[in-house]
C-alpha cells in the first residue's frame, strides 16, 4: 500500500492531530490553536500523508517567522507506526519546494535537543545548526537558498 500526501484545505481537518503525541510533545489545545492560527497566514502549506484512510504524518510551514521572507517548519509528525520509511523526508521536503516556490530566502525549524532523528533529518536536508537570539530550548535549524 502507497502513502498519499494531501493539502490541507479546511482548518477543521487538522483536528485529527488532537491529542497526537510527538517526541515528548502534544498536540494540545493551545498547540491546536496555534496551528490554526498558522494556518490562515498567506502562503502557509499544511500537508497530510494517509495510507488508505489511517493518519501516517504531518508536516505545516508558513511565513510566521520573525525574519523577513523565511519560512517556519512550525510542525511535523509521523506516526510511529509508519516511522523509518521516508515518510518525514517526504513531507519536509514539499514544505521547502513550497517555500522555495513562494520566493522565501530560506526555512528555519526548531527541535528539542533530544529528538535526534529530527536532527538527521534536517542534516539529511542540509539543514545547518544556527544560534537562534530568541530560543535556546532546543536547536534550531536554517537552509538558506
Amino acid at each position: 500500500m502507497s502513502i498519499t500526501y494531501s493539502t490541507i484545505k479546511d482548518e477543521n481537518e487538522l483536528e485529527i492531530l488532537h491529542d497526537r503525541q510527538s517526541f515528548r510533545y502534544t498536540y494540545d489545545d493551545v498547540t491546536m490553536d496555534s496551528l490554526k492560527k498558522h494556518f490562515k497566514l498567506k502562503d502557509s502549506l499544511y500537508i497530510f500523508a494517509k495510507q488508505d484512510n489511517e493518519f501516517a504524518g504531518f508536516c505545516s510551514i508558513d511565513r510566521g517567522w520573525w525574519e523577513d521572507n523565511i519560512f517556519f517548519i512550525r510542525e511535523i509528525l509521523v506516526d510511529p507506526t509508519f516511522q523509518k520509511q521516508g515518510i518525514g523526508e517526504e513531507l519536509m521536503s514539499r514544505c521547502v519546494k513550497h517555500a522555495q516556490e513562494k520566493g522565501a530566502i530560506a526555512v528555519v525549524t526548531e527541535t528539542d535537543f533530544k529528538n535526534i532523528p529530527m536532527q538527521s533529518l534536517c542534516t539529511k536536508l542540509g539543514f545547518k545548526k544556527w544560534e537562534n537570539p530568541q530560543w535556546n530550548k532546543g536547536i534550531t535549524y536554517k537552509l538558506i537558498f
